[in-house]
């Protein structure tokens, strides 16, 4: 029954900005048709309120005229004021019809909740402020001609009822508010990896090589040629399959500092960057097309990948060339690392060719900027195609 009652709306998606709005019109409908039910058998039965009993009937089915309505034909914005004003209006016939007795002022506070979260802050403000003034005025004709106040089970069931339907209601905003929060971060999360990632080959983009660099720069245990045992899922590297770069996850926290790049630790540790660009890579583009060549930059891609260690970071530079930012590595290290890498990558079968690459590297120094060390690289870079491609230089 309850399934029944929540309509999904083929044109109002979980991402659309109506959807918890509906969601919120659908529960209030529940609250008020339940309510509204009970209260009729209560002031029938119990009471013998025949009046009231006969206000609570009309409310009854006046929600379920409203909510038949709705799940016709979605129109969130008409049924959202036809709600508000329908629980207003019969909310303060209750009240003035008691004089503000027994307690049934209590059924003003639901007023608020029903409009604010239904048409908005404007109009919201406007019924509750038009609602409260009508309260007070009671009140104050009730201070001109004092009687001595007795409770009854009137007053209780009053109390009661508005405290129930008040916990229900925001109950249900606040899970709303909680999944659409959720739904929000999430979102922000996408966005922000968009952001930061090349959408070719699904590595880190310029932008984010730039910003990662340039904060571990700026880390004055950089320059040196001390060099801690790499961070490799074998001990080894670099050819240690790995998702994700560690180092890289910290320094994009403002507020952590790699632990192999903590200028508080008692060793230091240098930093080389790797310029990677493939040889002859406009013939592919030419002689197959470019789509194959997209192919080939992805395949390319992922190969690289595999063969990170844990705190390097690989990033798509531009066309076909990529930069690999070397923690904890010497040139001479970065050398080593990456003459291996180009041999690797010479071995495999690319979308039905064999590859080859060059490779510049360049290692930090006190006077580099991010922009000058990534400068130095990639003047490395054309001295190996210079040499005849498929080599290492270094600057």
């Amino acid at each position: 029954m309850i399934r029944f009652w929540y309509k999904k709306f083929p044109q109002y998606p979980p991402d659309h900005s109506d959807y918890w709005r509906i969601r919120l019109i659908e529960h209030s409908l529940l609250i008020t048709t339940s309510y509204f039910l009970i209260l009729t058998l209560i002031n029938l039965f119990y009471f013998e309120g025949y009046q009231y009993a006969l206000l609570d009937g009309f409310g009854l089915l006046t929600s379920l005229g409203i909510y038949y309505r709705f799940r016709k034909t979605g129109h969130v914005k008409i049924t959202s004021w036809a709600v508000t004003i329908m629980v207003a209006s019969l909310i303060m016939l209750f009240v003035i019809s008691t004089k503000g007795h027994s307690h049934s002022l209590f059924w003003a506070t639901l007023i608020p909740p029903f409009s604010f979260f239904l048409i908005g802050r404007k109009w919201g403000t406007f019924i509750s402020c038009v609602t409260f003034s009508v309260c007070a005025l009671l009140v104050y004709l009730q201070t001109q001609n004092p009687q001595p106040v007795t409770f009854g089970t009137g007053s209780l069931f009053n109390v009661i009822e508005v405290c129930i339907a008040q916990i229900l209601l925001l109950r249900y905003y606040e899970k709303t508010r909680f999944s659409a929060y959720k739904k929000l971060a999430l979102r922000n999360i996408e966005i922000q990896k968009m952001a930061e990632t090349d959408k070719l080959t699904g590595l880190y983009n310029r932008e984010k090589l730039d910003v990662v660099l340039d904060k571990l720069l700026t880390i004055p245990a950089a320059n040196t040629d001390t060099v801690h045992p790499p961070r490799s899922a074998e001990g080894k590297a670099p050819l240690s399959p790995v998702a994700h770069s560690s180092v890289i996850d910290n320094v994009t926290d403002s507020n952590t500092i790699p632990p192999l790049l903590k200028p508080s630790s008692s060793l230091q540790y240098p930093i080389s960057v790797a310029i990677i660009d493939i040889d002859h890579f406009k013939r592919i583009n030419d002689n197959h097309g470019h789509l194959v060549g997209d192919h080939v930059l992805y395949e390319l891609a992922q190969l690289l990948q595999s063969q990170m260690r844990n705190d390097d970071l690989l990033a798509r530079w531009g066309g076909e060339e990529f930069v690999v930012v070397l923690p904890n590595t010497t040139s001479a290290d970065a050398i080593e690392l990456t003459e291996r890498l180009r041999r690797y990558i010479a071995t495999q079968n690319i979308q039905g060719m064999a590859l080859t690459i060059s490779v510049g590297v360049a290692q930090y120094t006190i006077k580099d900027s991010a922009y000058s060390l990534l400068g130095r690289a990639d003047k490395a870079l054309y001295l190996a195609k210079a040499q005849g491609r498929n080599r290492v230089a270094v600057a």
